[in-house]
C-alpha cells in the first residue's frame, strides 16, 4: 500500500502530460530512420548524433538506412511509424521543404500533418561554382560570362527538384541572366563534371563542395547567405557582390509521427539539445562542414511552416512539373 501511495503522484502528473506511464520509458532500442543510402550527410549526421543518444538515454540507437525516391520512400513509411519514440526521422529541408512541394500531388503525407517537429539539428549553405580551370571568379564574371555565352550558359545540380535546382533558377533572376538547368543523379556525378570543366557552373551544399574547392579543383563564386559562413569564412557571399535577397539554408531536422504524446516529443527534444550543446559533438560536425544550429520543437515548427510558405511561390513560378 505504501509503494501505491508514492506512486499515485507520479501517474497523475504522467496523466497530466498526456502520456502513459510505458510512454514516458525510454525505448529498448531507438531507430534514427535516413530515407538516404551510407555515406551521405544526413547518414553521417545521423550516425553521429545516434552514438552520442546512446551514451546519454543508455539505450540502443541504430540507424536504418531506407533509401529511395530522394526520401520520400522513407517519409511515406515513417507516417506508420510507432508513436513511442522508438523511430525519429532525420531529414534535411530538401525532403521536408522543397519535395514536399514539388510532389504534393504524388505524396501519401503531409509533412505538417504527418510528421512533428522535434528539433531543428545543424545547417549549412548553398554553394554556386565553377570549374577550378575557368577565369570566372566573382558572380559579376558569371553574369558577365552567361550573357556574352547564351547558347553554352548551364549550371548543373544535384538532382531536378531540388532545392539546389531552384537556388539557381533563383540566381539567373536575381543576376538578370538566362541559363539552362542540368540535373544529375547527385551530388558526386556533379562535382566530377564540374572539376573536369563539363559543365559551365554548379549549385550544391558547401559540404560537398568546400573540400574541392581547397584543393583548387573547382572554385566557389558565392553562397546564398546574407553573412559569411562560420566554418567557410574564406568564401564571400552573394550578398556581398550584389546579389541580394538570396539566403538559402540548407537544414537537418528530427522528426516523429503525428500522434507522438507531447511528453515524448519533449523528452526527446531535451536528449537532443543536451548533445548539440555539447562541445565535442559540435567540433565533429564542425569537421563535416555542418554547423549545429539548434531550435527546439515549437520554433521549429514555426521555422518548417514559414519555409513552406516563401518556397511555394519559387517553385509554382519555376513551372517545373516531376516527370
Amino acid at each position: 500500500m505504501r509503494r501505491l501511495h508514492l506512486l499515485a503522484p507520479i501517474l497523475a502528473a504522467l496523466a497530466l502530460l498526456g502520456v502513459s506511464p510505458a510512454q514516458s520509458q525510454v525505448p529498448p532500442t531507438i531507430k534514427l530512420v535516413v530515407g538516404y543510402p551510407p555515406g551521405g550527410s544526413s547518414d553521417t549526421l545521423a550516425r553521429l548524433l545516434g552514438q552520442a543518444l546512446q551514451d546519454s538515454l543508455k539505450t540502443t540507437v541504430i540507424v536504418d538506412n531506407r533509401p529511395g525516391a530522394g526520401g520520400r520512400l522513407a517519409a511515406a513509411q515513417f507516417k506508420r511509424a510507432p508513436t513511442d519514440g522508438s523511430e525519429i526521422m532525420i531529414a534535411p529541408n530538401a525532403l521536408t521543404t522543397v519535395q514536399s512541394l514539388v510532389y504534393a500531388d504524388k505524396l501519401g503525407y503531409s509533412v505538417l500533418d504527418d510528421f512533428v517537429p522535434v528539433a531543428k539539428l545543424a545547417s549549412y549553405p548553398i554553394a554556386l561554382s565553377v570549374p577550378g580551370s575557368s577565369s570566372i571568379r566573382t558572380a559579376s564574371d558569371l553574369s558577365a560570362w552567361a550573357k556574352a555565352n547564351p547558347a553554352q550558359a548551364s549550371y548543373g545540380s544535384s538532382g531536378a527538384g531540388g532545392m539546389s535546382h531552384f537556388a539557381g533558377l533563383m540566381f539567373a533572376k536575381a543576376a538578370a541572366i538566362q541559363w539552362e538547368h542540368v540535373p544529375y543523379k547527385g551530388g558526386a556525378p556533379l562535382i566530377n563534371d564540374l572539376v573536369g570543366g563539363h559543365v559551365g557552373a554548379g549549385v550544391d551544399t558547401v559540404i560537398d563542395h568546400i573540400e574541392h574547392a581547397r584543393a583548387g579543383k573547382i572554385r566557389i563564386v558565392g553562397i546564398f547567405s546574407q553573412k559569411r559562413y562560420a566554418l567557410a569564412p574564406e568564401v564571400p557571399t552573394l550578398a556581398e557582390q550584389g546579389i541580394k535577397g538570396l539566403d538559402i539554408e540548407g537544414w537537418f531536422g528530427a522528426f516523429v509521427p503525428a500522434g507522438t504524446p507531447p511528453a515524448v516529443v519533449a523528452r526527446l527534444d531535451d536528449a537532443i539539445g543536451k548533445v548539440l550543446a555539447d562541445p565535442a559533438f559540435k567540433a565533429r560536425l564542425n569537421k563535416l562542414v555542418i554547423e549545429v544550429s539548434y531550435l527546439h520543437s515549437n520554433d521549429f515548427r514555426k521555422l518548417q511552416a514559414a519555409e513552406l510558405q516563401a518556397w511555394a511561390p519559387v517553385v509554382r513560378d519555376s513551372g517545373f512539373k516531376p516527370e
